[in-house]
């Protein structure tokens, strides 16, 4: 059962980025063009539904989470809603932190000329929330704010309601919204320190770098278009040591620090709530 979840995690995570992904795109980059032969077996029971692409991706991407939760209801958890809740809960995690990724790619590498597909791809997420700070009359120079907060206050809302359909009468709902902007940190705060996403990216690329990889390569420039503006704030006070740039291991030091730090922080707060 463990193997069938981590399959449909895989296929969750392809299908989100399908989503992101122009279909004349696939035919000229390929790992774009890899992401659609491996996704596309799982959409033929949506196109017989909807002949929309993107409408049978999220149809997709439904079928898959609601499997997800009969795998959970297998393995141990009591009730078909608890089950459903639990998957769900998981789509949502896995969505801010991937926005969250995005949004620390996007706020570093502004001025960065690394990783363009990669940045290309990150500005058409963003593509909503652009939308939502125009009807707010946001300017320009606080997106990137607003857009950490909106993804913060959106996370926190969707898993409190969660939590709250699944044991209605014994939560109180202030206190799991609480919960939710105090998971939404934590889930932030989880992508820095190794096993995090930053962390394992950072030494992804400073492996790379020791074999001297093609940079036209897509893989290449999505790893360096994410680790390159991590480790920029780093390499500003940290000189090179006979030619060796030790950043990497600074920026992961440091990581290892801010999650550990972070994590007694919150607990002490939630403790003296």
């Amino acid at each position: 059962m463990y193997l069938v979840k981590s399959i449909i995690d895989i296929f969750v995570v392809l299908l989100l980025l399908r989503l992101l992904i122009r279909s004349n795109e696939a035919y000229f980059d390929p790992i774009y063009g890899l992401i659609f032969k491996i996704t596309d077996p799982v959409l033929i029971p949506a196109r017989t539904v909807v002949r929309e692409a993107s409408k049978g991706v999220l149809l997709t991407l439904l079928g898959l989470v609601v499997l997800r939760g009969f795998v959970y209801l297998a393995v141990g958890l009591s009730s078909v809603v608890s089950a459903m809740a639990v998957s769900f809960l998981n789509l949502f995690q896995l969505l801010f932190q991937a926005y969250m990724v995005m949004w620390f790619v996007s706020v570093l590498s502004q001025r960065s000329a690394f990783g363009t597909s990669f940045i290309n791809l990150i500005q058409r997420a963003f593509t909503p929330l652009n939308q939502a700070a125009a009807r707010f009359g946001m300017q320009r120079r606080h997106f990137y704010p607003f857009a950490f907060l909106f993804l913060w206050i959106i996370y926190a809302l969707l898993s409190a309601m969660i939590r709250f359909v699944t044991a209605p009468q014994a939560v109180v709902l202030p206190m799991i919204i609480l919960n939710g902007f105090v998971e939404g940190l934590i889930l932030v705060l989880g992508l820095f320190p190794f096993p995090g996403f930053f962390s394992l990216i950072i030494i992804v690329g400073a492996l790379l770098s020791w074999v001297s990889p093609d940079p036209s390569n897509p893989v290449v420039q999505a790893v360096y278009g994410i680790s390159e503006p991590l480790l920029r704030p780093f390499r500003r006070f940290v000189p090179l040591i006979g030619g060796l740039d030790l950043s990497p291991i600074v920026a992961l030091f440091c990581f290892q620090i801010l999650g550990g730090v972070g994590r007694q922080i919150i607990a002490r707060l939630l403790s003296s709530l």
